[in-house]
């Protein structure tokens, strides 16, 4: 079976530009822990939200928080993104993919068309429910 069976689309994309400020609002309002950093559909980078939790703050919207602390806030997504990217294409096997996220120690993989525009993603998540449910 083939990844584009599986895989998510569309796809949450986020410019480069957008600040730490912006992704934990946009991380409190979705279900999903990864974004992908896009401009005109070609893939940049990946941001998860452990990403986010890592670069704020533990004292934001708290009486503690300081100066520094709400400069964090405007932290671009294009300087904590994970730039290495591990991509899989739609006709990549299942069985490969897996072997991909585990190899990478990842838990998402982009995936990309030939020319490399972004066509879907697949999780850990959609990983298991194929295992689990489809298999």
């Amino acid at each position: 079976m083939l990844v584009e069976t599986i895989m998510s689309e569309p796809v949450h994309c986020i410019l480069p530009e957008v600040t730490l400020a912006e992704l934990r609002e946009i991380f409190s309002r979705i279900k999903y822990h990864h974004l992908l950093v896009a401009r005109d559909n070609h893939l940049l980078g990946v941001i998860s939200d452990r990403d986010v939790l890592r670069m704020s703050s533990p004292y934001l919207d708290t009486a503690n928080a300081t100066a520094h602390d709400q400069s964090l806030l405007e932290t671009k997504a294009q300087d904590i993104m994970s730039t290495t990217l591990i991509t899989a294409k739609k006709d990549t096997l299942i069985d490969a993919a897996a072997i991909l996220l585990l190899e990478h120690n990842i838990s998402c993989l982009p995936v990309v068309s030939m020319n490399g525009a972004i066509e879907g993603i697949l999780t850990w998540k959609d990983m298991l429910k194929y295992y689990v449910y489809i298999r």
